[in-house]
Order: C-alpha cells, then structure tokens, then sequence
C-alpha cells in the first residue's frame, strides 16, 4: 500500500514540478473550456448577408424580396442589377447567397404557369450554405402555398378549407434533445470527451519524453512494489482527470447551456471505465515519446483522425468497415458514444453498455503495453 501512495503522490508531484506538464493537464483543460465554446455561443446561424436581382419588379417580386429580408437566416446587403455584379459580390465575400427573380415572374404566376426563381449560395462554409438555402426555400414555399390557397379561395373555398387542400399533411417538428438545433448543443459534448483524451495523451507523453530523453534513462525504482507504484501513478492521472471531468460535464454544461439529461451516478458509474481507458491508452502511446517534444508530433498526428473515427461527425454504421474497428480502438470513441446518450438522451447504463463494456476491453488491451513502457522507464533496468 505504501508504494501505491508512492506512485499517486510522486505522480502528482512530478506534473506539480513540470511547468508544461502542469500548463497541459490542469491549464489547458480551462482553457479549452471557455475558448472552444465561444464561436457557437449563438448555436445557430442568423443573419447572412444576401443579394438580390430582380428582373421582374413586380408587386409580387418586391413582396418576396420584403419577405426575404424579415426571414431570421437572411439579411438583404446588397441589390444587384447584373449577374457578373452578383458572381463578383460572392466571391468577395459581401454576401453569402443570391436570389434571382426572373423577369415575367408575377405574369407566370397569374397564368397559372411554374414560376421558377434561382437561389445559391458559397458552398465552402457548408453551415452557412445550408441556413442560406433553407432560409430561400421557406420564404418560397410560404409565397407558394400563399398563392395556392388564394387559388383554392377564388374556385369557392373557404380560407379554412383552401388550408386544409392546399396541406393536408401537417408537419410538426419537434427535437427531442437538441433542442436548440444549434451548431453548438451538437459539437461542444463530444468534443469536451475528445479534449480529455488528448491532453492527457499529450502530457503523458510530454511527461515520458522528458523523463527518458534527459539521461536515457532516471534513477531506477526499486523492483519491489513496481507494479503498486504503476496502479499509484494511473490512479493520480485518473483523479486529476475525474475532476476535469466533473468540470466540463458539470459546471460547464451548465455555463454554455447545453442539454444535459443525464442521471449523475450513472455518468460517474460510465466516467470510470472512460478514464482508465484514457490513461492506459495515454500511456501506451506516450511510450513512443523519446523526446519531450515528441509528445506534441502524437499529438499533432492523431487528433484529427481521432475526431472523425470518433462517430459523430460521420455514423460508424456509414464507416467502412476496417474504420469501424479501428475507431473502437480508440477510447475517445467509445466515451463520445456513450456520453451523448448519457448526458443529452438521458439513456439508462443498459442502453449503453455496448460503450461500456468496450472500455473496459480497451483497459485491458492497453494495460500490458502501458505497464511495459512504465516498467521500461521507471523501473529497474533489465538484467
């Protein structure tokens, strides 16, 4: 038992002394959590600048372009009087989508013809482009159910029955967990679990690079109770992070308002698992750490893939299949699935033990090679 609490405390006094150990695995995590958040506080985005050409200028193009302008998603910047103007608009960045009304739009309609208007946008921020476009086709789809139901009105009907014809299917959309349908509800969960994996990965293998790259190798420990002082070092990097993880999922889901549904005691049963993964697997790869800066070039390579294998910003069940394994090898992976059923579905523990049960395998597929790079730099040399 003493040399559990030898491993435990000379674990934290070790990232205690380590300026950038400490700026990894207690600053950064605040860091993070109040600079990541901040360009999706609005959730969603309203207001984009958009151009119009109107070649009709009718009393019914003028009302489309009025009710352009008083959609939440659209901001009229700039009328246009030719498409080179527009094309030079969008690709300065003035505005974000167009609308072209087409001359004879309002004669089209009167004749009971198809009228058509064009609307497009700059499809490399695909956020945008998508609330630019959704924003034109309601605006268009209210002005033609608007002209059907005057249609229906002026063959007899009345306002409630032309309602009913021109939409007898009404949809109600309602979300059940994002309930924001915001940018934010749906990114900041998953990648507050993908920022515990990495800066722990980084300062462990910040921590191993340094220790092995100073002398080749620190004075050795002795052989008696290596293994206690390895369970006394994983259980330091697990408390340090239990309260990060506490810190995110508690006070700053609270701050930025994110859904949480979650019943505390299973999240604390889930986080268990989760962090001892993490820390095998942040040791394991912190065993390839030859040098302190090493650590960073990990870092560097993996984070990116790491986010995509992660299943939530493209399903696993649309991975191919070697992806699918591979993404389950990564800890981060299992924590995002199970977290957002946890935290923002209020799923039970039984609802997620697939991810639970996958984390505590990866703990023991883990626990051989981080105890091996542990032993090998801390421990006394082969004989």
């Amino acid at each position: 038992m003493n040399a559990f609490f030898q491993g435990f405390a000379g674990t934290i006094r070790r990232i205690a002394t380590d300026g950038g150990a400490l700026l990894l695995l207690v600053g950064a995590i605040g860091v993070y959590s109040m600079f990541y958040p901040l360009p999706y506080l609005h959730q969603v985005v309203k207001g984009s600048p958009v151009g119009i050409i109107d070649f009709d200028d009718s009393s019914l193009s003028r009302q489309l372009i009025r009710w352009v302008g008083a959609h939440e998603n659209l901001r009229i910047a700039q009328h246009y009087t030719s498409a080179s103007e527009l094309e030079e608009g969008l690709a300065g960045g003035e505005i974000d989508g167009y609308l072209v009304i087409p001359a004879g739009f309002r004669r089209d309609v009167l004749r009971g013809r198809a009228a058509v208007v064009i609307y497009g946008g700059d499809a490399s921020r695909f956020l945008v482009f998508k609330q630019v476009l959704g924003g034109f086709a309601e605006v268009t789809g209210t002005l033609s159910a608007g002209i059907e139901v005057r249609r229906l009105q002026a063959a007899g009907q009345i306002h409630p029955q032309a309602l009913t014809t021109q939409g007898p299917v009404q949809l109600h959309l309602r979300p059940l967990f994002n309930t924001r349908e915001g940018y934010g509800s749906y990114l900041i969960p998953a990648a507050f679990v993908l920022i515990l994996q990495q800066t722990l990965l980084l300062g462990i293998g910040l921590i191993y690079g340094t220790d092995r790259g100073r002398t080749g190798r620190l004075l050795p420990l002795p052989a008696t109770g290596l293994l206690a002082r390895f369970v006394g070092s994983c259980a330091a990097f697990m408390s340090l992070y239990a309260i990060h993880a506490a810190f995110y999922f508690g006070f700053c889901f609270w701050l930025f308002d994110l859904p949480r549904n979650g019943n505390l005691l299973v999240l604390a049963v889930f986080t268990v698992p989760f962090l001892l993964a993490i820390t095998l697997f942040a040791q394991t790869l912190g065993g390839w750490c030859r040098q302190r800066e090493t650590s960073l070039q990990i870092l560097l390579v993996t984070s990116i893939p790491f986010l995509f294998l992660a299943g939530f910003a493209w399903p696993l069940a649309l991975m191919p299949a070697p992806l699918r394994w591979l993404a389950h090898l990564v800890p981060a992976t299992a924590g995002i699935q199970g977290y957002l059923r946890l935290n923002q579905m209020g799923a039970t523990l039984a609802e997620v033990s697939h991810w639970w049960w996958t984390l505590w395998a990866l703990c023991l597929l883990y626990a051989w090679p981080a105890w091996r790079n542990w032993r090998l730099t801390y421990g006394p040399p082969a004989s």
